[in-house]
């Protein structure tokens, strides 16, 4: 059984020290902040569907207790109806006046009594007088306060109200279940009171911002007191956060969605069996259900509670989240939460990656979330360090889980037919084991090695069913059907790359927005990039990615195409020398079936795949030019630039302070446009190279110091290289490669668009000023007629193979030297260490 939302807990995080997955150290929380509300608002424009009244139905309760939930419905609206036509007689209709769905049934099992004076009034059930009448009551004097909120009263005043509606569904929800003749029959099983957070227009402890919610919502025990006091209630715990604004127009729910928007992207990164989320939003009396899913938003048609069909509604939604499955909320089935020995158990795919009925599903512990998912929208990729060997004792820090695997968790876009899904990360992750596990010893090069992966499934109403878009929704197509022309389409497939972790492909019409929930197990365990205590671990680390890259290329036929922090892992060995491995392969294309399917004539739109910024300028500008191992490499030249930028060195990298105005801050700032002209910029020449970047690079040690005085340049021991100027040389000498190569004609040079002049070339200019440029230099006879362009990435894309083995005798060198430095540093630690021994 998976843990209830009431007990969720959340294992040790080993935080990345960024917000987003794109670092950033060189942003303040301010900066990040203004970067969260201008997505918010971009999410509010695009990727939100309104009026989407279905997904309502997602958490209708499965058939053993949807009648109690019917039942719990039409108690709480005729008792409120009841009730507040007494109290307040213009705040809800007649009984000729109501709907049909709120009007007492003379068949109902629950039949209201009423005294004239109106405070006597309770429910009869079942012949049973209500116990919890005076204090239904009261819930419904608070609540009356938001049902006939005024717009002109303050915010904070929606507060109590709002929260005292939410309990009072809870009280009917439990005087029922709790008055069950046999709580164990399994009606009660599995169900929760929803409740509101005490604490109001609070900043959450696990928050790593400091924006305030204005309510958490809950899930507790049945037998949990309605008054008990939950305090702030933390991220990893809610429900849903609810978010009010004292205006019922669209600029209230505009503002409302667009701060839930930003409060539930820390949902999905506290909650790490997080597979979709619920918020609410408030705008005066108007109240919305927002669904958020891996790629789109919904939110459903108006509740409002000023009126009974309102409150109707909005009571069915409560009642629904507190009789539905966990996994109808959200949370993953597969994963439990074992309290008798304070671990996680996950199920994983068996060795023929499935999940089901008649599979040997393989399940693992673990404590460890190594990579969290701090993206509202993407594959929410998470990683948990674990062991296949159940523990025997409770877990403590006397008796820690030992990990020998990662698991990687994931929501990637796919084919709906598993089998005709020619990227499948597991697919390309068995062809590197075919390929490369019996030579990477003698490579010397670090490989990731899948144990077992595949499609995750649940056990749902008796069978077996995959996790994925279809059954999240419940429905095939999400956003497809919505367009109407293949512009439209390409379109909406252009503003679903959220430009971070993921591609933004097309393939069929059919599977534009489809993503499958994978697992895979793989070893060995790492560590992150940032976790490196030298420039010479740094260099060696990186070097290392880009032999694996190499042999994933000529070896294997697979191109990585996300070149990043996030994917790259250092590896530590017996010896303590640090070494890099190359992970995370869902971006990654079979070359040689990529160029099958091209001479097919199997024409496919252009994708965008990485993270920003590190994303080459090919590939962020959307250019048809073919996307080649030369892109990786711009990637972990990027990388490299930024890592020196801030320094390489685990505890000593530099402050936001000391970046304010930093060149390379652009990559990731503004538009996309904005980002592709700073890099344009910045790679153009070598001159521009060094002053713009190179020049910025944070100085660091020498060989052997174990000290930070390598902070000024030039400062090495005599006979010992300056581990700071190895960095600038690698730097200097990828970006050489790629944007001078001497091998390639000069108009192949630089980053922007050039026309052929002869032997020579201008700049990209307009028709007007290359006419002039060329009567004034005196290159060709001025005609009116204008030499064509150059476009310097494609000529190069042509070459990609060469220049790639060129770039890979570079790193051969530097990794050559990084390793003797290693060894140095290890080996005069160890001299020094016996010198301290007492003789």
């Amino acid at each position: 059984m998976p843990p209830s939302s009431a007990e969720i807990r959340t294992p040790s995080i080993q935080r990345s020290g960024t917000s987003g997955a794109y670092s950033s150290r060189l942003s303040t929380t301010e900066h990040i902040l203004t970067e969260r509300h201008a997505e918010a608002h971009d999410h509010y424009e695009r990727r939100l569907d309104k009026d989407e009244d279905s997904i309502l139905s997602l958490t209708e309760p499965p058939d053993g207790k949807l009648e109690i939930a019917k039942e719990l419905i039409e108690k709480a609206a005729l008792f409120m109806e009841s009730y507040l036509r007494t109290v307040s007689p213009n705040s809800g209709e007649s009984a000729e006046g109501m709907s049909d769905a709120i009007k007492p049934r003379p068949d109902s099992p629950m039949q209201l009594s009423s005294t004239p004076t109106g405070p006597s009034t309770s429910i009869q059930r079942a012949g049973n007088t209500s116990d919890n009448s005076a204090l239904l009551k009261e819930k419904l004097d608070e609540a009356n306060k938001w049902i006939s909120w005024q717009s002109n009263s303050k915010e904070k005043n929606m507060y109590g109200p709002i929260g005292a509606f939410i309990k009072y569904v809870a009280l009917v929800v439990k005087e029922k279940l709790t008055s069950l003749a046999d709580p164990s029959s399994g009606n009660g099983r599995g169900c929760r009171l929803v409740l509101p957070s005490t604490k109001s227009d609070y900043n959450p402890p696990d928050a790593d911002d400091t924006m305030r919610i204005d309510m958490g919502l809950v899930g507790a025990k049945i037998n949990s007191p309605v008054e008990a006091n939950n305090g702030r209630v933390l991220y990893y715990k809610v429900i849903a956060v609810l978010e009010a604004k004292r205006k019922g127009d669209d600029d209230g729910f505009r503002d409302a969605f667009e701060q839930l928007d930003i409060y539930t992207r820390q949902m999905y990164q506290q909650q790490h069996n997080l597979r979709f989320a619920w918020g609410i939003t408030v705008s005066g009396t108007l109240v919305r259900v927002c669904l958020f899913g891996p790629d789109r938003a919904k939110s459903s048609l108006l509740m409002d509670i000023s009126k009974p069909e309102g409150r109707r509604a909005f009571i069915k939604v409560l009642v629904h989240w507190s009789l539905c499955e966990e996994s109808q909320l959200g949370r993953d089935p597969t994963m439990e939460y074992l309290r008798d020995l304070k671990c996680w158990q996950i199920a994983c795919p068996d060795e023929a990656g499935s999940m089901g009925e008649g599979a040997d599903v393989k399940y693992y512990y673990f404590t460890t979330v190594s990579c969290q998912a701090d993206r509202l929208f993407g594959r929410h990729t998470r990683c948990f360090l674990a062991t296949d060997l159940r523990p025997t004792a409770v877990i403590s820090d006397n008796n820690p889980l030992r990990p020998k695997f990662v698991i990687k968790d994931s929501w990637a876009f796919s084919k709906r037919n598993a089998s005709e899904d020619t990227r499948d990360e597991v697919r390309s992750l068995e062809k590197v084991k075919a390929c490369l596990l019996a030579k990477a010893a003698e490579r010397d090069i670090i490989i990731p090695k899948i144990e077992v992966g595949g499609r995750v499934s649940f056990l749902r109403n008796g069978g077996w069913v995959e996790d994925n878009t279809d059954t999240l929704y419940g429905r095939g197509k999400l956003v497809a059907d919505k367009a109407d022309t293949v512009d439209e389409l390409s379109e909406l497939a252009e503003n679903n790359a959220d430009d971070v972790n993921k591609p933004g492909e097309v393939r069929s019409d059919d599977d534009l927005y489809f993503r499958a929930h994978r697992r895979i197990v793989m070893e060995p365990i790492g560590e992150p990039l940032r976790s490196t205590t030298s420039v010479a671990e740094f260099v060696t680390v990186v070097c290392d990615v880009m032999r694996c890259h190499n042999a994933f290329v000529n070896d294997c036929s697979i191109l990585h195409r996300d070149i990043s922090p996030n994917n790259i892992l250092v590896f530590r060995g017996d010896d303590g020398i640090a070494r890099g491995m190359l992970i995370d392969l869902d971006c990654a294309i079979d070359i040689d079936q990529e160029k099958r399917e091209k001479r097919e004539g199997r024409v496919k739109r252009k994708e965008m795949t990485g993270t920003l910024p590190y994303m080459s300028i090919n590939n962020l500008s959307g250019s048809l030019v073919e996307h080649t191992s030369l892109d990786d490499w711009e990637s972990m030249l990027c990388v490299i630039c930024w890592f020196a930028t801030l320094g390489t060195i685990s505890g000593k990298r530099r402050g936001d302070e000391e970046l304010a105005g930093c060149p390379i801050g652009k990559w990731r700032q503004g538009s996309t446009k904005d980002m592709i002209t700073a890099k344009e910029s910045a790679f153009n020449n070598p001159e521009l190279f060094k002053s713009s970047i190179v020049n910025h690079f944070k100085p660091e040690g020498v060989a052997g110091s174990t000290s930070d005085k390598g902070d000024k340049l030039g400062g090495g021991t005599v006979g010992k290289p300056d581990e700071s100027e190895l960095l600038k040389r690698l730097a200097i000498s990828l970006h050489e490669c790629l944007f001078k190569n001497p091998s390639l004609n000069p108009d192949f040079h630089g980053t922007v668009e050039k026309q052929k002049c002869g032997e020579q070339t201008l700049p990209n200019l307009s028709v007007q000023e290359r006419l002039e440029a060329v009567r004034l230099h005196g290159q060709v006879p001025l005609t009116s007629e204008i030499p064509p362009m150059v476009n310097p990435f494609k000529e190069r894309a042509e070459k990609w193979k060469d220049i790639s083995e060129e770039l890979l005798a570079f790193i051969n060198v530097y990794w050559e030297q990084a390793m003797a430095l290693q060894k140095d540093a290890l080996k005069a630690k160890s001299n020094a260490a016996i010198g301290t021994i007492p003789q």
